[in-house]
């Protein structure tokens, strides 16, 4: 036989090999068979996200002091009838529009999972980086945002944020392929547990009249020796929380849980800012505790937390936050409803919301978009907000909505307005309507609303009505 035919021979021998490994992991991706009527196929893991601690701490201007805690990608892929839905969260302050395109687009390429059926949500960790611009004009003339650059200059060219931008992709979308490679059949469960003792409104309303002397210090808040978050000063009445954790837990045909989704709507601010290093503050710690207890990998997803915070701060808040969810968490899988899972519907829209005159100048733009994304698995819902909204609008939106089991988040697929509230909102002031804090117009909200609520009625079961 002459070299000719040996290199032939080797390259067919090659070809063959690489078809067989194609096809033994697309025999893993695909189900070899259609779950029961109320089943889902499901699977869920975590990749390390932690940048190096070289990168600049985005609060101090400095680099990171050390790795207190690492922080993750976590992702979890639905598959029913057909249609195939990744959900993913990272510990990070938000998730860019120019981030959730990159990571869809690379998906889509390697995962065969259509974009718009791709869902990115922020923890809010304040200790951890923004999300990275990818591509620059996607918010008009902002490529970054004043926060970031507060203290320090960009470092979008820095070769030690280049690298880190490079691996938050890589790693998100290993962990969607990985997530696709562990799916099982599922049944679906909700539970719920009150977190009113753990969260606070920073927002509360002060008497119009009537208040002549004040015996609460100037400086009574979170860092103040006597604080006490259950006490409220100078005849100020309390705002409104979103009192519910929400736990959806997903069990194989044995009962044990394979994945998880713990919704909840709180700042993750409980260790920040009183240690300088990389941590998952409390919704880390609270994973790291329940997924060995209850199995399977777990997912927190952010909700309209813009004017919420925990009660408490500092690493013993974190410890004791995360020790009481755990066992909330416990019980609300004890106790869970089993879901009707017939379908899988996933739906997007957009609406452009109109900004103030620091909005236009700082985007060049007269309106910013704003997408909505819902992901409904039977009766219950998630729908997606950009930017910070504050606890009215995920009210307002449950209230409104056609499926029994509405959850709604914040911090996903976008930056928005930045914080966004109901209508009146602005005329309190504070930081959260600051000017460059709120670059919406006061109609913004409602704006918000309504087409959230739109989304949810148009993709509502026709036979449910």
């Amino acid at each position: 036989m002459n070299n000719k035919s040996i290199i032939k021979g080797i390259k067919l021998s090659v070809v063959f090999f690489e078809m067989l490994i194609s096809l033994s992991l697309f025999a893993q991706i695909q189900p070899q068979k259609q779950p029961a009527e109320n089943e889902i196929w499901v699977g869920a893991t975590a990749k390390s996200i932690t940048p190096p601690v070289a990168l600049r701490n985005w609060v101090t201007g400095k680099p990171y002091a050390a790795i207190h805690d690492s922080i993750y990608v976590r992702a979890i892929v639905l598959r029913k009838q057909q249609k195939t839905v990744a959900v993913i969260s990272w510990e990070l302050v938000d998730a860019g529009e120019s981030a959730t395109a990159r990571l869809r687009e690379r998906i889509h390429e390697e995962c065969n999972i259509p974009q718009a059926n791709i869902l990115l949500n922020a923890t809010h960790n304040h200790s951890a980086p923004w999300s990275p611009v990818y591509e620059k004009g996607l918010r008009g003339e902002e490529v970054e945002t004043w926060w970031t650059l507060r203290y320090m200059p960009s470092q979008l060219d820095s070769a030690v944020y280049s690298d880190w931008a490079k691996a938050l992709i890589d790693q998100s979308v290993l962990a969607v392929k990985t997530a696709l490679n562990k799916l099982t059949t599922c049944s679906v469960w909700l539970g719920r547990s009150d977190i009113s003792g753990l969260v606070r409104n920073r927002r509360p309303r002060s008497a119009d009249w009537g208040i002549i002397q004040s015996g609460t210090p100037e400086d009574f808040n979170y860092k103040h020796d006597y604080w006490d978050p259950q006490v409220l000063g100078d005849g100020m009445n309390f705002g409104e929380i979103d009192r519910s954790l929400d736990f959806v837990s997903f069990r194989d045909a044995n009962n044990n849980q394979v994945a998880s989704i713990f919704h909840m709507s709180a700042h993750a601010v409980a260790i920040y800012p009183f240690q300088d290093g990389i941590s998952g503050d409390w919704p880390g710690a609270t994973l790291r505790l329940t997924d060995p207890d209850l199995g399977g990998v777990g997912l927190f997803l952010q909700g309209t937390a813009g004017d919420i915070n925990p009660a408490r701060r500092g690493q013993e808040a974190v410890n004791h936050m995360a020790m009481t969810l755990a066992q909330q968490m416990k019980s609300a899988y004890k106790y869970a409803a089993r879901l009707e899972v017939d379908s899988l519907i996933i739906g997007q829209s957009w609406v452009g919301l109109p900004l103030t005159d620091y909005g236009r100048k700082s985007t060049g733009l007269e309106t910013i978009p704003a997408e909505m994304q819902m992901l409904a698995i039977g009766p219950m819902v998630l729908i997606s907000l950009p930017g910070e909204p504050m606890t009215g609008i995920g009210r307002e939106i449950r209230k409104r909505s056609p499926f029994p089991q509405t959850l709604v988040l914040g911090y996903s697929n976008g930056k928005g307005s930045y914080y966004i509230g109901l209508p009146g909102e602005k005329r309190f002031g504070g930081y959260e309507s600051g000017e460059k804090t709120s670059i919406g117009t006061d109609a913004a909200g409602q704006i918000l609303i309504e087409s959230a609520v739109q989304l949810l009625i148009d993709n509502y079961p026709k036979n449910r009505n």
